[in-house]
């Protein structure tokens, strides 16, 4: 149980912090899209001299402004995609604390293999009410970011548990 325990602890760390790389990510993508659209939105770009020419070119460059624009809400992530993915960020870390104080308890002989197991099952069945949020903003996963998340948190786990001191 110990072993399970610990997995499901480390994996609850990983997802944390894969949801804060992607809702980075996300942000970044978010400020860039703003950026664009008020560019060409306030620039007068189409109203240069150039454009005079090629009337078809700019109707068609403003019918896919437009078409992002309306769009972008379906294409690009808003706040109601932020406030999901930090929601979730929250959720992770309270399910990682829950699984890390059972853990702590199992270790140091606080509770038995029965209570532990009883104790696990119940946190862990928590988690599904995180994957539901997960699986309606995370529709695909990213091998950077798993990567990402893999590397911090193994370094957490080094750093917290000394786990390279104690072999």
């Amino acid at each position: 149980m110990r072993e399970r325990i610990w997995f499901e602890m480390v994996d609850a760390k990983l997802k944390s912090i894969y949801c804060g790389l992607y809702l980075a990510k996300q942000r970044t993508i978010n400020k860039w899209f703003n950026i664009i659209i008020v560019v060409f939105s306030t620039s007068g770009v189409l109203g240069w001299s150039f454009w005079k020419d090629l009337p078809f070119a700019t109707s068609i460059i403003i019918m896919i402004m437009s078409i992002v624009k309306l769009l972008g809400t379906e294409l690009i992530p808003n706040d109601n995609t932020f406030k999901k993915i930090e929601k979730s960020i929250d959720l992770y870390c309270d399910y990682y604390n829950k699984l890390e104080n059972l853990w702590y308890e199992f270790d140091n002989d606080k509770i038995d293999n029965d209570k532990a197991q009883r104790k696990f099952y119940l946190i862990v069945a928590g988690e599904k009410d995180i994957s539901k949020i997960i699986n309606e903003v995370i529709k695909t996963k990213n091998s950077s970011f798993q990567d990402k998340a893999e590397i911090e948190c193994n370094k957490y786990f080094d750093n917290i548990f000394n786990l390279n001191s104690n072999g």
